[in-house]
């Protein structure tokens, strides 16, 4: 261990570790987690350190540089640990690989090829998930207020994850194309890279409904005042004295995803029927569940690469910028009647009729065609004609 570490107190060595982490993903949520591995109240690092070792990670690592102690030794007994205490298999790993991390931040060298010998892992289970259905979401949406229902309607039309919506500003939001279109910013996506995604006129229409009431926004104004407040912020106005009031600005309106999650799991909470855990014992409404039902209705209809793209997986956006943007627009337009919630069952029985009917047309245009090649020979040549366009 060097000089420097040596110097360190434990506080100073994983704030400068959780520095690390949050310069890569620039995530919140990213150093809560990091920091709750390491110092978690009941089954952090430091409280598997003080019970089994009495010590703490600086005082640990120089027992380890000394070889007083066996680091892989210590990292297979921390997962005892956590088993025991009855952490899921998937935390455990997230936390293993935390501690991990940390080490090699505090220059105690972990071997992966060693690991993966010498410290046994639980396998996670794989549960089969309850899908959402469009007979949840609208009970619902029944359910919750305008902030909550307009941000519900957009993760299920665009895929968007719930921290990207938290960041998002109205001038992130083109309301001049058809369908609305949506800049996901590089700033606020998890794979630090722009890109774009699209709302269904619901959506889109219960966005603007919400703007003109929370901000006053208006759709035949540039609305110049409010291109920096955050969508999903704080909406409620400041009291200046008994007259008037104002917006907030962007730096009392901040929201984050945690924010807007934890409001929905206290909604959901006061409806029993939708209050439900799934067989993983998870909730069964939750907004990473609304991303998953965007990817089950896109890939269905348009393909998989393009949902995936859309929901900015970094293994598929090279594939979906070389769509053409007209492309990218009827893609979309195809999933969008089967993302559309309000008077669903209608939409798509007027979907499935005009399909219905188009089937009804190729087979009666093929009847046509038979008879006429079978009684006029001719025929055929008129349709190699047409088909070379020299008949044109």
């Amino acid at each position: 261990m060097s000089i420097q570490t040596q110097t360190k107190t434990p506080e100073q060595a994983l704030e400068d570790y959780l520095d690390s982490i949050y310069i890569q993903s620039h995530s919140k949520a990213s150093v809560s987690a990091y920091r709750t591995a390491i110092v978690g109240a009941k089954n952090g690092f430091r409280i598997f350190l003080k019970e089994k070792y009495n010590c703490n990670e600086i005082q640990f690592v120089t027992r380890i540089q000394n070889q007083e102690l066996d680091v892989y030794k210590i990292l297979n007994e921390y997962v005892i640990f956590l088993d025991k205490k009855g952490i899921k298999p998937k935390t455990i790993r997230l936390w293993f690989t935390v501690v991990k991390g940390y080490f090699t931040h505090l220059q105690v060298e972990v071997f992966s090829e060693k690991c993966k010998q010498r410290v046994k892992l639980p396998k996670i289970r794989r549960v089969k998930k309850e899908a959402l259905t469009k007979e949840i979401l609208v009970k619902l949406l029944r359910n919750l207020d305008a902030k909550l229902e307009t941000a519900v309607l957009v993760a299920t039309a665009s895929g968007m994850r719930v921290g990207e919506i938290a960041g998002l500003k109205l001038s992130d939001i083109e309301f001049n194309r058809d369908p609305v279109k949506i800049n996901i910013r590089a700033e606020t996506s998890k794979s630090r890279e722009d890109r774009e995604t699209y709302l269904t006129n619901e959506a889109s229409e219960a966005l603007k409904d919400y703007l003109t009431r929370y901000f006053g926004w208006k759709e035949d104004s540039t609305n110049s005042q409010l291109q920096d407040l955050r969508i999903f912020g704080r909406t409620s106005k400041f009291r200046i004295d008994d007259k008037r009031s104002r917006l907030p600005n962007s730096d009392e309106q901040l929201s984050d995803a945690v924010l807007l999650q934890k409001t929905l799991h206290r909604r959901i909470a006061k409806v029993p029927e939708l209050n439900r855990l799934a067989r993983n014992g998870r909730k069964v409404i939750h907004f990473h569940a609304f991303r998953e039902y965007f990817y089950t209705i896109v890939s269905n209809v348009s393909g998989s690469n393009f949902a995936h793209a859309l929901m900015g997986h970094h293994e598929y956006l090279d594939t979906y910028y070389a769509l053409s943007e007209k492309q990218q627009i009827i893609l979309y337009q195809k999933a969008t009647p089967y993302l559309t919630i309000s008077d669903y069952s209608k939409i798509e029985q007027d979907l499935e009729k005009i399909q219905n009917n188009q089937s009804d047309l190729i087979e009666k245009y093929a009847q046509f065609e038979r008879y006429l090649r079978q009684k006029d020979p001719s025929f055929s040549k008129f349709l190699e004609m047409l088909k070379d366009g020299s008949l044109n």
